[in-house]
């Protein structure tokens, strides 16, 4: 249930994650080391897969499209965004659904369109 509310970092202007109690200084080395710009990693490092939840609330045998699943994402995406406009007003962001049918993956991520926050 960690991630029905998450700790956000502000990280040069950017939300993330800090889904190990990391701080901000230490997921901006990891993000600068693992991809080109902070933009980029915000697009992978933010996404929380919540299939493995899902699949405990609905079972094994469900689909992306079903009212339930979308009910369920829903939850989160609405927790997420009270959480990032208190803590960040006026910033502009989208909680977009993340799937790879391929894998069975569905998730959630946070994404933020030029310019970001201002730095803390």
């Amino acid at each position: 249930m960690k991630y029905v509310v998450p700790t956000l970092q502000n990280v040069d202007g950017y939300i993330f994650f800090d889904k190990d109690d990391i701080g901000s200084e230490r997921i901006r080395a990891e993000a600068l080391q693992g991809y080109a710009s902070l933009r980029e990693a915000q697009s992978w490092m933010n996404i929380i897969l919540l299939d493995e939840f899902i699949s405990e609330v609905a079972g094994d045998d469900w689909d992306v499209d079903e009212p339930l699943i979308n009910q369920l994402l829903s939850i989160f995406q609405e927790t997420w965004s009270f959480q990032i406009k208190a803590r960040f007003p006026g910033v502009d962001f989208s909680i977009e659904k993340v799937v790879d049918n391929e894998y069975g993956d569905i998730g959630l991520r946070i994404a933020q369109p030029a310019p970001p926050l201002p730095m803390e």
